[in-house]
């Protein structure tokens, strides 16, 4: 035992002569590229320090090298749950999901209430698209103490993705309990709360407060943004979206908002339906200035949601008196491209969102006719819907 730890420590001094740190010391730091410099001397180093080596390999996204190093380590006897869990990672991130299996269920027979192994048996099983089985290890998991968290998301996005949305937003409160927020599914978690709050309970207050949580830990987050603006608008809390708006338009003059976003110039503020079908009204950044600025744009789905029917506009026109109208309902014919403005307009630039929905379902029930149409190619841009 002595001479063991002699030559451990002697190891240990040779590379911190030679190199400055050792492997650990590296490994510590999280200065992985440092670390894998001394693969060269891999037959001098220790079981541990082989497994570090395979851990900082697979920290730089190298799994077939990490997976040579920990084998090493298993040869030179550090024959633990850890080096065959990490072991199982490195196959799980190669899509090799039986050997995955195999290292994950030595690490579970050597530690079996370990929750964050019992987890990722779970999740290998469901990127096979094994979505019963995985959800019973995921069960399983949520039944040991709770150390990691991350199994109480996995359980309600199963349910999510098997569309059992009240099973689904009942374990995503209880996520909310057990996930650490440090953890990033813990953000997930607050956002699937806001889309289920807003798409299958109608409660448009509790989904803004799931938005308005998950923006808080992370502002940056601009994806949230219009889904925090339509859950105030749905509440009728307009001056709340508004603000929220207001914050979109100094990151759009920054140049920090989303691709889409940034090459449209908009942002989704509000939705509504019309005979199952989805309305969904863009707001532009810009200030209409001229006539045909528009300011709104409002996508007619169809009724499975994924595809835009019909284009709508809100444009300026010339008021020449204060009690004209200034902005008109226009629509753009998706097919000839034909330019149609209909007698409806606003007189005021303050137009809630509902009424612009409410106009454009008066053109879909026939009841509104247009008042003149035009052929010219203006400005016609599509944009990719979504939630």
């Amino acid at each position: 035992m002595k001479t063991t730890l002699l030559t451990f420590i002697a190891t240990g001094l040779l590379y911190s002569f030679c190199y400055g740190q050792t492997v650990k010391e590296l490994v510590k730091e999280k200065n992985y590229q440092e670390a894998v410099k001394l693969e060269p001397k891999a037959a001098e180093l220790a079981a541990e320090e082989l497994y570090l080596m395979g851990y900082s390999f697979f920290r730089l996204e190298n799994d077939k090298k990490a997976i040579e190093f920990y084998d090493k380590a298993i040869t030179k006897g550090l024959d633990n749950a850890e080096v065959h869990f990490y072991k199982g990672l490195s196959f799980y991130y190669q899509k090799q999901y039986d050997e995955a299996l195999k290292e994950v269920d030595i690490a579970l027979n050597k530690e079996p209430d370990n929750q964050e192994y019992m987890n990722q048996k779970g999740l290998i099983y469901k990127y096979q698209g094994k979505e019963d089985q995985a959800l019973t290890y995921f069960i399983k998991a949520t039944e040991l103490s709770n150390t990691y968290g991350e199994p109480f998301y996995w359980v309600a996005a199963v349910y999510q993705e098997k569309q059992h949305f009240k099973k689904a937003l009942e374990a995503y409160y209880i996520a909310l309990e057990k996930v650490p927020e440090q953890n990033s599914h813990y953000i997930k978690t607050l956002q699937n709360i806001g889309q289920l709050e807003y798409n299958f309970t109608k409660n448009y207050k509790k989904s803004a407060q799931a938005y308005e949580q998950a923006i808080s830990r992370k502002k940056e987050s601009y994806d949230n943004y219009p889904k925090l603006m339509k859950a105030y608008n749905g509440d009728n809390d307009f001056d709340k979206a508004d603000s929220v708006f207001r914050l979109m338009k100094v990151a759009y003059a920054d140049k920090k908002l989303p691709e889409d976003n940034m090459k449209f110039g908009n942002a989704a503020t509000y939705e509504s339906e019309w005979k199952g079908q989805k309305l969904i009204v863009y707001k532009a950044f810009a200030e209409p200035k001229e006539m045909l600025d528009i300011s709104y744009k409002i996508y007619l789905l169809d009724k499975a949601g994924d595809k835009i029917e019909r284009v709508f506009m809100v444009e300026q026109t010339l008021q020449m008196e204060a009690d004209d109208v200034k902005h008109l309902l226009c629509e753009r014919d998706k097919k000839s491209g034909t330019h149609i403005t209909y007698s409806y307009g606003w007189k005021s630039d303050i137009i809630l969102p509902a009424a612009l929905t409410d106009a454009v379902a008066l053109v879909l029930d026939g009841k509104l006719k247009f008042g003149a149409s035009s052929n010219f190619n203006g400005k016609n841009s599509t944009i990719e819907v979504k939630d």
